[in-house]
């Protein structure tokens, strides 16, 4: 957990963010991307697990998640790829 930082510090490092982030837009979305990607694997992850624990059989899953069979069984089974 980040401490608070003084005025002068948060300037700084404000400073730095932003000459980061101009100077390097291609990272910058790759990083959102990544990042909305990880988000979206949690989500669907959390998702089949909840409709799993409510009792539906995998295939039910799968279907009104719009995936494979086999996907659902790999999320279950912690094999998540």
């Amino acid at each position: 957990i980040m401490e608070e930082l003084s005025k002068q510090a948060r300037q700084a490092k404000n400073a730095y963010q932003r000459n980061w982030r101009k100077n390097n837009p291609d990272k910058l979305k790759k990083y959102i991307r990544d990042y909305w990607e990880r988000k979206a694997k949690t989500f669907l992850q959390d998702e089949v697990n909840r409709l799993s624990e409510a009792g539906h059989s995998q295939r039910e899953i799968a279907e009104s998640l719009d995936i494979s069979a086999s996907k659902v069984n790999r999320i279950l089974n912690d094999d998540v790829s």
